[in-house]
């Protein structure tokens, strides 16, 4: 029956095709066209054939008919309604047929003892949560810890954290905190609020875990004392979240005003620090940073009005850049569309330079460092280069309308030449042990993004209703670059580890990146499902597929106890793959008795959804995963839960 309903729902896409190819295009058949040398599978497009080619392909493509899945997804439940584009990793899981249902589950919970149950999280932001306060800024400020250890964290927001480069001006900022210091009753609520937004993050690098922690063993006071301390921060990081906020409240965030905008922005950070999932209250919250900076001005450039100083100038720059970059990965992580549009702003970019080169007393704006020279700027503007292009990418993903073939391919050429123009420190040539971790994680990140946009750009194109001989660029293109994402997963999975090249910045490795392996493993799997025996050749043929997928199936399998989006990567992956990988796992890390071995794999992690009890012998499914398929000696039938703050770690010892 289900066979039936999937030739079925073929038939229609390939009449839905042909409707729109009688009625948009000229009567000859599509099918009749040569087939454009450009489109073939594998091939580069030289520059010397744009002109030539894009003639050809538009004349033959000129309409892309959209397919049902090209609209995006839509779910109604009982009490969420929710949207997410073609584009989202999502949205192409829903369009494989008969993995659709067993995702509509993924909500569905089962009763578990109370005992086992993480603690929950605090609905983000929390901005939008707090009522009426009766604070003081005096009461606030009582809030700060000692000026020893204020100092203490701000240095390292400024020396190690490097998370917003250019949004708090170093030099400005620490002759601000001196004033501070020595009148606090004078200081600007909002100026608090950027102070202990600081000094929060600072706290959340010091309290961020290892990417492997290990069981907990009630002998060991070693640990005690570290899940103390652990616990110690997650206190202190909650209080100075609370009176970030208050702060905010204070000022009448909403209206605007100096340094309102910094540190909403950092509030921000605060809220995506750890989050292993996005949300949609943190795309409303950009929203609401988008609309005030428009607000201020800040989408138009600050040369414009003699008023804004150069220094101010500047700031403002950097300030609408992180906005720019905010907006684009957080609405891609969501499926949604973008909420700044080009045509509404014309604030430049900002300039290559350290805070060293400038101050507020400058009466001219230095010109800017060649690439060459490597300043916390230097990302942002490579990021820049990407999201020019991205956007474009994005909006031919989301808009309603369809886009010429011609299009498509060019768009294609503006992301390898974006990619080219990379600085040379950013571009992505392998592990190299000459750079720092944290220049790493940023070569890896820009090829990561490049990549995506190719998937973006291309994903539609592998819906077996295409015409191949027209589409094959597509195809391979997109493939490609999933592979290449997952790869780079696996690469940043192994070098976060404790002795791995990475792992001092590790914590930079956020839900941003999961998205974009979400997506790859997303076109992958569809791609296995859409195009059973097939056969292919070079790097994408389906073997080489299958392996990257059950690499990526062993990732998802241990960040499961965290992250709802990876239990539902684990869920497709089995569906797609079937029970064999995600069983050897288990095995892998027990030995003959059923007892733990060791392994990389955290504890957390070895049941893939922590709070449910396996050993049930009535637990069916659970988002459509048949968790009754694992033999029962691969669980264990005795799991405490020990609570260490935000992190949950299993004792076994009791077992």
């Amino acid at each position: 029956m289900q066979d039936r309903i999937n030739k079925l729902e073929s038939l229609v896409l390939d009449l839905m095709h042909q409707g729109s190819s009688s009625s948009h295009t000229s009567p000859m058949p599509i099918t009749r066209h040569s087939p454009d040398p450009a489109c073939q599978p594998g091939r580069r497009l030289s520059k010397s054939d744009a002109d030539s080619e894009t003639v050809v392909v538009s004349e033959s493509c000129r309409d892309m008919s959209p397919s049902p899945s090209d609209y995006g997804s839509f779910r109604h439940k009982e009490k969420v309604v929710s949207y997410v584009s073609s584009s989202h990793w999502a949205a192409v899981l829903d369009s494989i047929t008969d993995l659709r249902n067993h995702l509509a589950q993924e909500d569905t919970t089962l009763p578990v003892p109370e005992s086992m149950r993480p603690r929950a999280e605090p609905v983000k932001p929390q901005l939008f949560y707090s009522g009426q306060l009766e604070d003081t800024p005096a009461s606030i400020i009582s809030c700060l810890p000692s000026r020893s250890t204020v100092d203490r964290l701000v240095s390292r927001y400024f020396n190690d954290l490097d998370i917003a480069p250019g949004v708090v001006h170093s030099g400005q900022f620490l002759t601000e905190y001196e004033e501070f210091w020595r009148a606090p009753e004078n200081a600007p609520i909002a100026w608090i609020g950027l102070l202990f937004s600081i000094i929060c993050l600072s706290m959340h690098l010091q309290q961020t875990p290892p990417t492997q922690p290990t069981a907990l063993a009630p002998s060991d006071s070693g640990h005690r004392r570290q899940n103390s301390q652990l616990v110690e921060n997650k206190r202190l990081i909650d209080l100075y979240k609370s009176q970030s906020i208050k702060c905010l409240l204070l000022c009448q965030w909403t209206k605007g005003g100096p340094h309102v905008l910094e540190t909403l922005i950092l509030y921000f950070l605060v809220e995506c620090f750890h989050l292993k999932d996005m949300e949609i209250g943190i795309w409303i919250l950009v929203g609401n940073i988008v609309q005030i900076a428009i607000h201020m001005g800040f989408h138009r450039d600050a040369k414009h009005f003699p008023s804004i100083s150069p220094f101010a100038g500047e700031m403002r720059r950097r300030i609408w850049a992180m906005i720019l970059q905010l907006d684009f990965s957080v609405s891609t992580q969501l499926g949604l569309p973008r909420l700044v549009r080009e045509q509404h702003a014309d604030t430049e970019k900002p300039r290559n330079l350290t805070d060293m080169d400038f101050d507020l007393n400058i009466s001219v704006l230095p010109a800017s460092r060649p690439e060459t020279e490597v300043t916390p700027t230097l990302y942002v503007l490579a990021k820049l280069r990407l999201l020019d292009v991205g956007a474009k990418v994005s909006d031919v993903a989301t808009e309603p309308q369809p886009h010429s073939y011609s299009d498509i391919l060019k768009l294609d050429k503006e992301i390898e030449t974006a990619r080219d123009e990379l600085p040379p420190i950013l571009k992505w040539t392998g592990l190299a042990l000459n750079v720092s971790s944290q220049t790493m994680v940023q070569r890896i990140w820009l090829e990561v993004i490049c990549q995506q946009l190719r998937i973006v750009l291309h994903k539609k194109f592998l819906d077996p209703s295409r015409p191949q001989q027209l589409f094959g660029h597509s195809k391979s293109a997109c493939l490609t670059a999933a592979l290449k994402i997952l790869e780079l997963q696996r690469l940043v999975d192994e070098e976060t580890q404790t002795d791995g090249l990475l792992y001092q910045s590790h914590w930079r490795v956020s839900s941003a990146f999961n998205n974009d392996f979400l997506l790859a493993t997303s076109v992958l799997c569809f791609y296995l499902k859409s195009h059973k025996g097939s056969a292919e050749t070079g790097p994408a043929n389906l073997d080489n597929i299958k392996r990257s997928l059950r690499q990526a199936q062993q990732i998802w399998i241990r960040q499961c106890a965290d992250s709802k989006e990876a239990r539902k990567a684990v869920t497709a992956l089995y569906h797609v793959l079937g029970p064999t990988g995600a069983s050897s796992e288990l095995q892998s890390n027990y030995d003959t008795h059923g007892t733990p071995a060791h392994s990389s794999m955290p504890a957390t992690a070895i049941s893939y959804f922590p709070e449910y009890n396996f050993s049930d012998a009535t637990f069916g499914s659970v988002d459509g995963f048949n968790w009754q398929n694992f033999p029962a000696e691969l669980v264990p039938s005795n799991e405490h839960w020990v609570g260490t703050g935000d992190m949950q770690q299993m004792d076994f010892s009791a077992g």
